[in-house]
């Protein structure tokens, strides 16, 4: 009687434990079949300004409703950001400046398992090229009581941002505008030049990417013997 009481026992332990230990192996299998969230996500690396308005990035999991999202964008957490029925969201990067920026996402699962993507993309302005004053190949000696010519070209990829001055005085401290066309053309005429003059001319162009040239003219007048002489003739009068 005894006997087959412990063999019955025994027999209890044994199911008992293997009962047990195929929980056990059950477990790890469970464990081992759900992996931590895959992150893929779009990396625009260096563009233009404009040229990309968005980042979509895509999170798979075996269950994508339990996953804890974090995003921050240039260190900054990114409030509400939820996932879409196909396990996708979408960060909207078109209030960002030129320059370097990241995109930082982390995903965890129930099981706490977690897993962290990064990208880091460069927004740049477009090249405007640089500010140059071409002056044309007018004449510089000037006869006493003449017109001076000033003329030539602005160039810059955009003309319409350009400021661009002269002055016959310090240029910092009085200085006007120079008419200049849409295609950069400009015209100055001085007129009955009496004695040397210099002038100084600056331009300023550029939307997002500033430049800037100067240039300066010297006309010097040239007094004839004539011209003297009737100078001299006209200061005489005025003593008698």
């Amino acid at each position: 009687m005894e006997s087959e009481q412990v063999r019955s026992l025994t027999l209890a332990f044994l199911m008992i434990g293997s009962v047990l230990l195929g929980l056990f192996f059950l477990g790890v299998e469970t464990d081992v079949s759900d992996q931590p969230p895959f992150i893929d996500g779009e990396e625009p690396g260096d563009f233009l300004i404009g040229e990309v308005s968005t980042i979509t990035v895509t999170i798979s999991d075996e269950s994508t409703d339990d996953i804890y999202l974090e995003v921050s964008l240039n260190n900054a957490k990114l409030p509400d950001v939820y996932l879409d029925e196909n396990g996708k969201f979408v960060v909207d990067i078109t209030g960002l400046n030129a320059g370097e920026h990241s995109l930082n996402v982390l995903a965890r699962d129930f099981l706490n398992q977690e897993t962290r993507w990064y990208t880091q993309f460069t927004i740049s302005y477009p090249e405007e090229g640089v500010t140059e004053i071409v002056l044309d190949d007018f004449e510089t000696n000037i006869e006493y009581g003449e017109d001076a010519i000033l003329s030539g070209n602005l160039s810059h990829t955009s003309i319409q941002s350009c400021e661009f001055v002269w002055s016959d005085s310090d240029i910092d401290e009085s200085r006007l505008n120079v008419p200049v066309n849409e295609n950069g053309y400009f015209f100055i005429q001085f007129s009955e030049l009496e004695e040397n003059l210099t002038i100084s001319m600056e331009a300023n162009c550029g939307i997002n990417i500033y430049t800037t040239d100067r240039v300066a003219v010297t006309y010097v007048v040239e007094k004839s013997v004539n011209s003297d002489e009737n100078s001299s003739t006209e200061e005489n009068n005025d003593n008698e």
